[in-house]
């Protein structure tokens, strides 16, 4: 398999290739990011293989088959919209798109226009070994604490609205975890920065819940490491949350914070092994991995969705030396 990737340690998008990279590796499969290698199928994430690679890959591998994984619309993020054109060209090519949720294929298929060709939702898995209820913890002054996570400095995300609530409830700790340089000075807020995975473990299980304001998300990775840290989430009710979250949480808003966050306190110990089997259940890279390893292989029992004399002349065509003829 092609991935032509290169792996940066940020985001989950990434950790989630390094650990399909492993999987398949332990298979005894073969992965390369030279698009000129020799390859059964190539696999790109949203955008970020361009339509010329997978071109590219025609032209030295005609059979290929192309597998693309959705996140979602970069419109519904607040994103520039010419980014999903750069996936829609992709998708024309594709042999299987894999939809990270069901709201995602609804985004994407629906609501934007931007993906043609359906496919199978396989959510994000989640590391269960690193992301557990046990293990080191930080220490923090109140008696409560909310983690927030983010990676990104999108308005989207919700951060303004994590800081409005903090400032409204300055009896818990809110633990802040990735981006936010434009966080208030608060005595309740802990801004800890980004932090590598272990120690991003270690300050969700040190939380008693998650709170996230973030919109639209399609698979949210942050929402899926705090379940398995065992942290209910208090979330904002748009996206894929509660198709992710379940009843391992619940919505919530500026105004009605306080007595959602009451309610999940209430439980917390019910709730908080609910949310941990939960990740386990359904999330866990041992039910996660398997179905894409049987998705691989139903695309590569079938017939190439391109022809492979279209694909032949489409890698022609675009070649450098047919245009300097031209």
């Amino acid at each position: 398999m092609c991935i032509p990737i290169e792996f940066k340690p940020r985001g989950g998008g990434f950790y989630f290739l390094q650990s399909l990279e492993e999987y398949l590796r332990k298979k005894e499969w073969l992965i390369t990011r030279e698009i000129k290698g020799a390859y059964d199928l190539l696999f790109t994430n949203h955008w970020m293989t361009p339509k010329r690679d997978i071109l590219k890959a025609f032209r030295y591998n005609p059979q290929v088959r192309i597998i693309q994984r959705i996140d979602g619309a970069a419109q519904d993020y607040g994103r520039d919209p010419e980014v999903d054109l750069r996936q829609n060209e992709v998708n024309q090519l594709v042999d299987l798109t894999i939809f990270q949720s069901e709201y995602c294929r609804f985004s994407t298929r629906k609501k934007f226009h931007v993906i043609s060709q359906d496919g199978p939702v396989i959510h994000n898995p989640v590391d269960i070994n690193i992301f557990r209820p046990n293990g080191t913890r930080l220490w923090f002054p109140r008696k409560y604490q909310i983690a927030c996570v983010t990676w990104s400095t999108n308005p989207m995300k919700g951060a303004a609205n994590v800081f409005t609530v903090a400032k409204l409830n300055p009896t818990i700790d809110f633990v802040l975890c990735g981006n936010y340089p434009d966080a208030p000075d608060l005595p309740n807020i802990h801004n800890l920065g980004v932090l590598g995975r272990e120690d991003l473990a270690s300050a969700l299980r040190s939380c008693h819940v998650l709170l996230t304001f973030s919109r639209n998300e399609a698979c949210p990775n942050h929402v899926l490491e705090a379940l398995a840290c065992g942290l209910p989430v208090l979330y904002d009710g748009s996206g894929a949350m509660a198709e992710v979250i379940g009843d391992c949480g619940l919505p919530v808003t500026i105004e009605n914070f306080s007595y959602q966050f009451q309610e999940i306190i209430s439980m917390i110990k019910v709730r908080s092994s609910n949310a941990r089997n939960r990740a386990i259940q359904l999330f866990s890279p041992k039910v996660i991995l398997p179905r894409y390893f049987l998705a691989f292989q139903d695309a590569l029992s079938r017939p190439p969705r391109v022809p492979i004399f279209k694909r032949k002349l489409m890698a022609w065509i675009t070649h450098p030396s047919y245009r300097f003829m031209a």
